[in-house]
């Protein structure tokens, strides 16, 4: 393994592989910023690497017989814990196993043979279940908050019971144990359970609602609880929607590579006054406000507008991105295009084009086809498409920002 191998290791989130000599895998793990992660495994002295002394002895060991790594990034931390798993379980790796690294993420599944259905988890779902997840977080909050709403069996030791136990008392189970209710009305209650299982928004909705509630009656500690569990499920939703997004945006892009940094775009003016630019940068699914750039624009027309603000970005561009997002249609994507060209640089470029209906722009409230372009082809999204909507939210974020500065500018000069 050379130092020059692990300095050019990308700050991105993903899996690593370690392989030894014969190619066998010796361990798989994951990372927020593979560069960091891998680099503490090794000490660098002049160019030569070793084993970090910092390591345990079984570290130490694996390292040294390290011979290559390989690497897959991920579109954030959820997808990277997703693969860590899948890789682990179909590799087996040495290590992994000898350091009790391997995770496995639960599911919550079910057994729909059966005549009393039961939810529970499992790491290893056998053939034949129904399965939700996996989940990288939330897994036991989401199956408790089902269970406490729909008073089904609460475990698969309660229906093999002869006698109802204290969930039935407390009006948590209907007691199929005792053949309190019957297989159909059983059936109704777990559809409703499923439901909310493919609908985790909801179900986070309804722990808000509960929450309040008991707040509202000052019964702060079961309030509590509730707002634990939503945080837990607000956390994985967030990733799981950040992460298809991106994703579906990825694939109707035709990129091979998953979106990690998209820089966006928009100009500002009022009858070619005050005239500015902004740019927002959205990276590893998050904002990343340090990033955000205003500028002040000389020329008077949009198209000429935005061919001032990209040069003028790349005069500072120390990190091309993977994807720059502009507000505007086909003449911007390849204006765009002409830049990047005559640099030598190789960014991907998209621009959204606000829909119109009777010769008038419309504007998104969630509900608005707008039109993405490419330097080939456009893409007609419905309205409601999740990937549509996201790119809409990139896009309000920019011209958020633009409005602000043109704002800003406007009452400076009135002042």
């Amino acid at each position: 393994m050379t130092a020059q191998t692990l300095e050019n290791l990308p700050e991105s989130c993903g899996v690593y592989v370690y392989l030894d000599r014969a190619r066998q895998i010796l361990y798989i793990g994951k990372a927020k910023n593979l560069k960091k992660r891998v680099l503490s495994y090794f000490y660098l002295q002049e160019g030569q690497t070793t084993p970090n002394p910092k390591n345990s002895a079984r570290v130490r060991d694996m390292v040294a017989k390290i011979a290559s790594i390989e690497w897959h990034i991920t579109p954030n931390e959820h997808e990277a814990l997703l693969l860590e798993d899948r890789l682990i379980k179909q590799h087996q790796p040495r290590y992994n196993i000898l350091l009790k690294d391997a995770k496995t993420y639960p599911y919550i599944c079910v057994d729909m043979d059966l005549p009393y259905p039961v939810l529970h988890l499992q790491r290893q779902p056998k053939e034949g279940l129904r399965c939700f997840g996996p989940f990288s977080c939330g897994a036991k909050e989401i199956l408790q908050s089902v269970l406490e709403r729909i008073p089904l069996a609460q475990s698969l030791s309660c229906v093999r019971a002869t006698r109802a136990c204290i969930f039935y008392q407390i009006q948590r189970c209907k007691a199929p144990c005792e053949n309190k209710i019957s297989p159909q009305d059983y059936a109704s209650m777990l559809q409703e359970a499923l439901d909310l299982l493919e609908n985790l928004p909801l179900l986070g909705a309804l722990l808000k609602e509960r929450m309040r509630t008991l707040a509202q009656q000052e019964r702060f500690e079961e309030a509590a609880i509730y707002r634990d569990r939503l945080a837990k499920i607000q956390e994985l939703l967030g990733r799981l929607q950040d992460s298809t997004p991106m994703r579906a945006l990825q694939m109707h892009l035709g990129l091979s590579a998953p979106l990690e940094r998209i820089e966006i775009f928009d100009v500002s003016h009022h009858a070619q006054s005050h005239c500015v630019g902004a740019m927002v940068v959205f990276e590893k699914g998050k904002w990343l406000k340090n990033a955000y750039r205003r500028y002040i624009l000389e020329s008077k027309n949009e198209y000429d507008q935005m061919q001032e603000l990209l040069q003028r970005r790349l005069k500072r561009l120390n990190r091309p991105p993977d994807l720059w997002l502009l507000d505007g249609g086909k003449a911007q994507v390849r204006l765009a295009q002409k830049i990047l060209a005559r640099a030598c640089l190789c960014i991907h470029v998209l621009g959204i084009a606000k829909a119109k209906r009777g010769g008038r722009v419309c504007r998104s409230m969630g509900d608005v086809p707008d039109v993405l372009y490419t330097v080939d082809r456009a893409l007609r999204l419905k309205a409601k498409d999740p990937c549509l909507q996201f790119v809409q939210q990139l896009r309000d974020e920019a011209h958020r920002y633009a409005i602000a500065f043109h704002r800003y500018r406007s009452r400076a000069q009135i002042v």
